[in-house]
């Protein structure tokens, strides 16, 4: 009956619920949908300069641990970018750089794109060329 009673019970749980225990297991944080709007929105703003995302994070971080990671990551590769931005730029006198600026911006598009979307999901996300200077 207690097996029955188990499986009732797992069979009443919302899909929230399973995804909160899901990251437990997983040891990523847990997060509410504010919190995956939040984390959209510091990938999303980063695109159009660095301090909206970092004004989402200082406010956010201490009241969601999945908007903290995000908050995170998507300061320390917009920072990133920057640097690679700013090496390109010195490049183009040598005519190499006008190439490199291209292909930062398209690996831009889709990083950030990737980002936004498994924030959305619920699912934390390393961008592949940032440098962790946050942590």
């Amino acid at each position: 009956m207690a097996q029955g009673d188990q499986n009732t019970e797992s069979q009443g749980k919302s899909g929230q619920d399973n995804q909160v225990e899901q990251n437990v297991k997983n040891d990523q944080p847990e997060m509410s949908k504010d919190a995956r709007k939040m984390a959209v929105l510091c990938h999303l703003l980063g695109v159009v300069g660095f301090f909206a995302p970092l004004v989402i994070w200082l406010s956010e971080k201490d009241k969601h641990k999945f908007v903290d990671k995000h908050g995170q990551e998507a300061l320390n590769y917009h920072m990133s970018m920057m640097l690679y931005l700013a090496a390109a730029g010195l490049l183009c006198f040598i005519q190499i750089g006008f190439v490199l600026l291209f292909v930062l911006l398209v690996l831009h598009v889709i990083f950030v794109g990737e980002a936004a979307a498994k924030a959305s999901r619920g699912q934390l996300y390393r961008y592949p060329i940032a440098f962790r200077l946050l942590k």
